[in-house]
């Protein structure tokens, strides 16, 4: 099964001046990944609607549209007009979805999609987050994110974290791995964290996968030329099976 995850900044490039969310499109039509896990995707934005000719309201809708059948919309971060959040697209069947708020401050809307997914008769517990900019905030989260998958999945449910951790000083995994035994799937596998952000000059590695009960076979970014100017980070892509 190969997994996605992408910070989709909204649907555009880099430095915001390019639309950018068909292109994602159809960069994903050509992947087609089975499960694909996506942060800052615009449900409605009233204002840009009237000053983009090509704008596309609801883009979960308008990728999940002939490629998944199954997706979920987390409206975690929600403004007078606007609203973005995390989503779950998926190949298989989610028989539960549940949007959890875990928003630290008054300035950034913050939130974790639960999805779990049915596949050929096994269950798949699926965590789509985007974390705080700040390390005390994030610190925070850790410990809600660990209450959370503590209510949600029981201790041998096989589990993906994945999305954008914002972890740029590279902490997370001091509370996901030593309490809870998860891997973070590129450091497993390459030895390091992914750099994928900025997009155009990856130094930073904001963003994770984190898997429980899950073998890992591969995990890349992708950084070639299409995906550097699809959003300002990088996709990660794995192959994994349950």
């Amino acid at each position: 099964m190969r997994v996605l995850t992408f910070n989709i900044h909204k649907g555009f490039n880099w430095s915001n001046k390019k639309l950018t969310i068909q292109y994602l499109k159809d960069q994903l039509r050509d992947m087609h990944p089975e499960l694909v896990f996506l942060q800052e995707v615009v449900g409605e934005n009233l204002e840009l609607a009237k000053t983009q000719k090509d704008w596309v309201e609801n883009q979960f809708e308008y990728l999940a549209d002939e490629l998944w059948s199954e997706f979920a919309y987390a409206k975690n971060a929600v403004y007078d007009k606007r609203h973005h959040g995390n989503v779950i697209l998926s190949k298989y069947p989610i028989i539960e979805t549940e949007t959890i708020d875990i928003s630290t401050n008054s300035f950034e809307q913050r939130g974790v999609l639960f999805c779990r997914l049915e596949i050929e008769n096994k269950f798949l517990d699926c965590y789509c987050v985007h974390l705080d900019l700040t390390q005390k905030g994030r610190e925070k989260q850790y410990d809600a994110l660990q209450a959370i998958i503590a209510r949600k999945s029981d201790h041998d449910s096989k589990i993906i974290i994945a999305g954008d951790f914002n972890d740029w000083n590279q902490k997370a995994c001091d509370y996901l791995i030593q309490e809870d035994n998860f891997l973070e799937a590129h450091k497993f596998v390459h030895g390091q964290y992914a750099k994928t952000f900025p997009a155009q000059l990856p130094m930073l590695c904001l963003d994770r996968m984190y898997t429980r009960g899950i073998n890992i076979r591969n995990i890349q970014v992708l950084k070639t030329k299409p995906w550097k100017s699809i959003s300002d980070h990088l996709p990660l892509l794995a192959e994994v099976d349950l």
